[in-house]
């Protein structure tokens, strides 16, 4: 991806300058024609003034056309030589007062950043163009535009699979479980305890649980084969060493069992059967007496901070993030992957926000214009320094030239109309010294 992107850019970049540089050639061409047509112009008014001021004596009228033809010419060269003045030496002739722009590029940098600074980029223009733009508006419009939630959503995935690349998983599992260590640390386990076992009471939850013993030792003593394992511990019990005895015991073990696991089959079957309502009032004692007891919750919370220094705590706290990140990439590696999709659900979601809150609009809209103006106020002075560090950049010759492919095309005309208006006023000079003579 790295390298597409780095080709990308530069094909763009050589695009660019293609660009540039056919612009340059076409405004290249378009200067040096009109150059060409101000120089005809010139020759022109010279060949117009050498036969005319040849053949001045065949006719009165000629001597206009000499006049005209001549003041033309001296129209042409003064404004020839003021066009050039502005970007070389006339014929390379070190004359006072030429090449004015290569000679002020510094002060032409320096003046053209504060006039853009202190014209253009003004507190008043940038919220007043804001204001006209309804950045908010248009930001709603864009994010619910079609595709444009899909997009974004996917984008912002990329660049968070990008991101998770670039992070330091050693660290953040180090971080996450010490976070996840001090939190457990300051959870009171004993009063929770104290809670769920309140919460096991209320909901008789312990009397399911006698139920399940009920029923263990209904199964146990309806199996014959115990039989052996029963009469063996209730000798042992009562320490019975006669063998008419322990013979006799033996006889009466079925019996025994079978009137235990009746017992045990009616106190299961009878919600109300007194030895419920004994077991239920020994546990709501203990629990109470449990609570209470302040050797009880400083174990608890022994047990708490010895389990989470164990190794094995350890590191199942520092494998948290391993988890996390293995099923975010699982995720982002899919051709549509959740993450994206949640994302673009947000981006349309907080575009219909905008759509539908014209004060969230008018809020944000203030926020920007208030914060676009907090950043003029504090780069005051950049702007400026930026336009003219970007022309000092630029050769004296480098500069001459990129100002008069742009202006001097518009500046052949000067020499054009110079050439035509000295004409004009030759051709009025000479009518006002003609009429000036015969009235003498």
């Amino acid at each position: 991806m790295p390298t597409r992107r780095g080709v990308g850019v530069s094909t763009e970049k050589q695009f660019v300058e293609q660009l540039d540089s056919a612009r340059d050639a076409h405004q290249r061409l378009r200067l040096k024609l009109m150059q060409r047509i101000a120089l005809g112009l010139l020759l022109g008014m010279a060949v117009i003034y050498v036969l005319a001021l040849s053949q001045r004596h065949a006719h009165p009228a000629l001597g206009f056309v000499v006049a005209f033809s001549e003041a033309a010419m001296i129209g042409a060269i003064a404004d020839w030589f003021a066009v050039v003045a502005l970007f070389r030496h006339p014929m390379g002739i070190p004359i006072w007062h030429t090449a004015i722009i290569p000679n002020s590029k510094d002060d032409i940098g320096r003046n053209l950043g504060e006039f853009v600074e202190n014209h253009f980029i003004t507190e008043e223009a940038i919220s007043q163009r804001l204001r006209a733009v309804n950045p908010a508006g248009l930001l709603s419009t864009w994010l619910l535009a079609p595709n444009t939630a899909s997009k974004l959503g996917h984008t912002m995935a990329k660049a968070f699979e990008k991101l998770l690349k670039s992070l330091d998983d050693a660290k953040i599992s180090r971080i996450l479980g010490e976070a996840a260590s001090r939190q457990l640390s300051q959870l009171d386990v004993s009063a929770t305890a104290g809670k769920v076992a309140d919460l096991l009471v209320a909901e008789s939850k312990h009397q399911d649980l006698l139920d399940g013993v009920l029923l263990g030792i209904a199964d146990y003593l309806s199996d014959e084969s115990n039989k052996p394992q029963i009469a063996a511990f209730l000798i042992g019990a009562f320490e019975i060493d006669n063998a008419i005895l322990k013979k006799g015991l033996s006889a009466y073990v079925p019996r025994g069992m079978r009137s235990l696991n009746q017992f045990a089959v009616g106190v299961h079957g009878n919600v109300e059967h007194p030895l419920r309502k004994r077991f239920d009032a020994l546990v709501k004692d203990f629990v109470l007496r449990l609570k209470a007891d302040p050797d009880w919750y400083e174990s608890i919370a022994r047990y708490q901070q010895e389990t989470l220094v164990s190794p094995q705590v350890e590191v199942l706290l520092n494998s948290i993030w391993g988890v996390i990140k293995l099923r975010l990439k699982a995720d982002l590696t899919r051709d549509d992957p959740v993450i994206a999709a949640q994302l673009a659900t947000l981006v349309r979601k907080v575009g219909e926000i905008l759509a539908a809150d014209a004060d969230l609009r008018e809020w944000l809209n203030q926020a920007i214009e208030s914060g676009s103006v907090s950043l003029i106020l504090q780069h005051r002075g950049e702007v400026g320094k930026f336009i003219e560090g970007q022309l000092a950049q630029w050769t004296k010759d480098e500069m001459s030239q990129r100002i008069e492919l742009a202006i001097g095309r518009d500046l052949q005309f000067i020499r054009i109309n110079g050439t035509l208006v000295g004409g004009l006023v030759g051709v009025i000079i000479y009518a006002l010294t003609q009429l000036t003579g015969r009235a003498g």
